[in-house]
């Protein structure tokens, strides 16, 4: 459900990616109703992330409104500059579904391949990932949003994680920002993962933190 300049997204029961992202600085009241309808209608707690000068407008209608806040993940960013050419575009949608199923969920499922294609039919992205024995073990995207490139959908396969696959994919999608006149990239990371320690090693540095709040969903 398209909400407030960004969008409310339900997944299934028990997806980690039921939330409404992309927010802009005019909603309020009318539009935090509107989340909580469109997530209570599922069975389930309504969930917003907030950059923090939205946080401090709304702080009002979220404690009125029965809101909790739930922790955060850091936005970083950095300018992109040209890099060498290490990692290949997928064109093929099943494939790099895939590959992001087992990466987010450790195995092939219905709503894990779902997302993978809901992911991959995002406009205007670019989506590369990483062979091994001919076989992808690893995917990522590249989103042009207002001229600044969100790099986003990170997922390596458990086998082989630890081997610098994601750093190889965040400086290949850094050389293709350059390479397309997006003078910025930036991603959305949890604070302390690994995501996050191999952006910092890729030149990212800290710009803000997204808070993440819900309403808990009860049965009346």
């Amino acid at each position: 459900m398209e909400v407030g300049g960004g969008v409310a997204g339900f997944l299934d029961p028990d997806s980690p990616v039921n939330a409404t992202k992309g927010l802009d600085g005019n909603i309020g009241r009318e539009e935090l109703l509107k989340i909580i309808g469109f997530f209570f209608d599922r069975k389930k707690d309504a969930v917003v992330e907030l950059a923090p000068w939205m946080e401090e407008r709304l702080s009002g209608d979220l404690a009125n409104l029965g809101f909790e806040r739930l922790g955060e993940e850091d936005l970083m960013a950095r300018q992109s500059q040209s890099l060498p050419d290490v990692v290949e575009e997928v064109q093929d949608p099943d494939a790099w579904s895939r590959v992001l199923c087992l990466s987010f969920f450790g195995a092939v499922n219905e709503s894990g391949l779902a997302l993978g294609k809901v992911m991959y039919g995002t406009s205007g992205a670019v989506h590369i990932g990483v062979r091994q024995e001919g076989a992808l073990v690893a995917g990522a995207q590249l989103i042009e949003v207002a001229g600044v490139g969100l790099l986003a959908g990170d997922g390596t396969i458990e086998s082989a994680r630890g081997k610098g696959l994601q750093q190889l994919m965040i400086r290949d999608r850094i050389r293709r920002a350059f390479e397309s006149g997006m003078e910025w990239v930036h991603c959305e990371v949890m604070r302390g993962s690994t995501s996050q320690r191999n952006y910092l090693r890729c030149g990212f540095s800290p710009i803000y933190a997204r808070v993440h709040y819900s309403k808990r969903f009860s049965e009346l």
